[in-house]
């Protein structure tokens, strides 16, 4: 018998023994804490109570709220501002309603204005961010855990955005990448603008046996700079903060029929190499199940997965010696995947990332040929678990990749769990990872309706030939308010650190960081600010790395988002070895301290035309750097925008000077909210390779939709434009529910 499995498994089994020992400890402590320490959260008052009516018939989801079974519902219309002026009354008139039936949850809004030929909607895709629109949004906690729900928003053109709500998420933010199933429509009249919209009960999980949701909703009025809110009427809240949500009561019952939903899904591809002198047609079919084993639970499964429709990373040049991180853009990977995060953690370390999933040694694509998930929540726990085949690539074999997840809801906000993995997509050397997470949150800290949030984690790794010195572990402390909001962080990883399925930045250091920042916020300017921050990264042994302080930045922003921000910059680097940060130019090892500059000037999004421009210069190293970055946006209807971006970075060192150039231009077509057309090209200098990727994505129905997309890529050297690669694919899915 071959030895390593066998010492593998206990080095696995032993400190997974402890951590479940350890949380079972805190979570003891943590109910007797919160029994007798912590307040309880402050009551919704009444004010922010609505409750569920059910609908004799649906209504028609038009955008016109002219069905009679509107008027049976409760209004919501006791709205506050948030902004620019934190706890007046609005300048217009919002009017919510609730419905449901068997089938859905319907929502109903009417946005009052006095001025509707002044309502900023420029857009009519769905998914595009709507920040810079007159839009409406609201959160439910379909659990009422006052952690976790869903964030839907749509603007007066029929956009329509979503997302998932996760403890610690960007302090109240989404994950907007998830795409559920719902429909929406939107008008404007003389009145100003309604919206329609019906969320199937199938497309969200929820507690059959909690009669009360949370709930949120707020409205932007752009050209004003406003936002009003019925509940959470803090500056330095969000909509999806769910515990500072009203409540829903009242609610009856959903059916979710037998809980099946079947995604077949057909692609046909055609792929060129002009390098190789290659090329094929491929026609692969794939098929994607969802089966609801309760309300609360979901169970996944995907067969010969593709993603040919999501969307192309932006270009990016590595100017640092860290890897550079991409974002998770797949749907069945996006699916329930707050579940799976651990300690609010952003970047590094991850002990799971799931877009390493279906990717090579050298980001090549590669196929995933089944995976499975299950995903759920009862009472205060939830759990995950997820597992994947990815088919074999030269000299890699086939590899089998699992993540589970569990956590405990504690204390009024708060949560503990553990984490483990258990695989390597880059290599056919074992690897696991387990870790144990608290994360604190007090939203009425002593009574003060200030918010106080602490985060705790320890992981430890399993590799192949690596013993000893595997553990991560750090602590936050963070009091993030509208007024003062500041933050420490400690956090070290040791050297032989290695989360496979996860993403670190570098092993074997150790790292400080500190915040500090005042506002105000006079109605007349909007908010000023003024902040410091400071950042050391050492080695284990104590040895310097890199320190940044931002002393005394300045930032002011106006009621509708014009923005201005200064601050100087205190950096210390040490070179341990030579460092090649570009072909050809190599930085000799040393202590290098240098100061730097940054100004940063934008105009709000909600104009027609915007733009920003963000200037850094100064030292650099042994010698100077000067780093622009400019954005404009032009969106002269709903038909069609255009955004650009530009960058460059001018490097003079003694060891050599260069200048890195990337390049980014985006048009989006949208013909309907249900069909656009996208098309982003990018170049960079480094590379002097020109990518195109255009993409037609028509929603014939929620579920339902197709895929036209073609992608190209040039090699731009030498003064010629060579088509290097190219391939043009359709992808039919459908969404069968049962």
């Amino acid at each position: 018998m071959n030895p390593r499995p066998s010492k593998f498994h206990c080095e696995v089994v032993r400190p997974l023994t402890l951590i479940l020992v350890a949380t079972g400890l805190v979570l003891v402590a943590a109910v007797t804490f919160g029994a007798q320490g912590e307040p309880s959260l402050t009551p919704v008052p009444e004010s922010n109570s609505v409750r569920m009516v059910w609908a004799t018939e649906p209504p028609k989801i038009d955008g016109k709220l002219d069905d009679a079974v509107w008027a049976k519902a409760e209004v919501i219309s006791n709205f506050t501002q948030v902004r620019p002026a934190e706890g007046v009354a609005p300048t217009e008139k919002t009017a919510v309603r609730l419905l449901q039936d068997d089938n859905f949850l319907y929502v109903g809004i009417r946005a009052f204005d006095s001025e509707p030929d002044k309502i900023i909607a420029r857009e009519m895709q769905r998914d595009v961010t709507l920040r810079s629109e007159d839009r409406v949004s609201f959160s439910i906690d379909t659990f009422h855990n006052m952690r976790s729900g869903y964030y839907f928003s749509m603007n007066a053109r029929g956009s329509r955005q979503d997302g998932l709500i996760a403890p610690g998420m960007d302090r109240g933010g989404y994950q907007t990448e998830w795409d559920g199933i719902w429909y929406g429509k939107s008008s404007i009249d003389s009145l100003g603008w309604m919206v329609e919209m019906a969320i199937p009960a199938k497309t969200i999980s929820f507690d059959p046996n909690q009669k009360t949701w949370g709930f949120n909703v707020q409205r932007d009025i752009k050209r004003k700079g406003e936002r009003v809110r019925w509940a959470g009427l803090k500056r330095n809240l969000q909509v999806a903060h769910m515990s500072d949500a009203g409540v829903i009561s009242d609610i009856g019952e959903f059916s979710q029929g037998r809980g099946f939903d079947i995604l077949p899904y057909l692609k046909a591809n055609y792929k060129k190499d002009s390098v190789t002198g290659t090329d094929g047609f491929e026609f692969e079919p794939g098929l994607d199940l969802f089966y609801k084993l309760t309300p609360a639970v979901t169970l996944a499964l995907t067969i010969n997965t593709d993603f040919a429709e999501s969307e192309v990373d932006a270009r990016q040049v590595n100017l640092t010696r860290f890897p550079l991180f991409f974002e998770e853009k797949r749907d069945f990977f996006l699916q329930d995947s707050n579940i799976f995060r651990f300690a609010d953690l952003e970047r590094s370390p991850l002990p799971f990332h799931s877009r390493r999933i279906g990717l090579g040694r050298n980001r090549e694509p590669l196929d995933i040929l089944a995976g499975g998930k299950i995903t759920g929540r009862i009472g205060d726990l939830n759990f995950g678990l997820l597992n994947v085949m990815v088919d074999e690539f030269e000299d890699l074999g086939a590899n089998n990749l699992t993540v589970a997840r569990t956590s405990m809801n504690v204390l009024s906000e708060s949560e503990t769990g553990i984490i483990a993995t258990i695989g390597d997509p880059t290599s056919d050397d074992n690897n696991a990872l387990i870790g144990y997470d608290f994360n604190y949150k007090n939203s009425d800290f002593s009574g003060s309706g200030q918010t106080v949030e602490s985060n705790f984690y320890v992981m430890k790794s399993f590799t192949s030939d690596l013993s000893g010195d595997d553990f991560a572990y750090g602590a936050t402390l963070t009091y993030p308010n509208s007024e003062w909001e500041w933050g420490l962080k400690a956090e070290q990883i040791e050297e032989n650190f290695n989360p496979a399925l996860g993403f670190i930045q570098e092993a074997g250091v150790r790292q400080f960081e500190g915040e500090l920042e005042r506002s105000w916020h006079p109605q007349a300017i909007g908010t000023i600010n003024l902040n410091t921050s400071a950042e050391r990264r050492t080695r284990i042994d104590g040895e310097l790395i890199n320190q940044e302080v931002r002393f005394l930045g300045f930032g002011i922003e106006s009621p509708i988002r014009d923005e201005l921000e200064l601050a100087p910059l205190f950096i210390e680097e040490q070179l341990f070895e030579p460092w090649e940060i570009i072909d050809g130019v190599v930085i000799p090892p040393g202590k290098y301290s240098f100061s730097r500059m940054q100004v940063e000037v934008g105009s709000a999004e909600s104009r027609q035309l915007s733009g920003y421009v963000g200037v850094e210069f100064g030292d650099f190293f042994s010698g100077t750097r000067t780093n622009v970055e400019t954005e404009v946006g032009w969106r002269p209807a709903p038909f069609f925008n255009i955004s650009a971006s530009y960058e460059t970075n001018i490097i003079d060192l003694p060891e050599g000077d260069f200048t890195v150039d990337v390049v980014q231009v985006n048009f989006n077509i949208p013909f309907s909210p249900d069909l656009a057309w996208n098309i982003t090209s990018q170049w960079d200098s480094e590379s002097e390779k020109y990518g195109m990727n255009s993409r037609i994505r028509w929603t014939i129905k929620p579920g339902n939709e197709l895929f036209l997309v073609f992608n190209q890529e040039m090699d731009t050297s030498r003064g010629s434009w060579r088509t290097l690669k190219s391939d043009i694919s359709t992808k039919a899915a459908m969404t069968f529910r049962f």
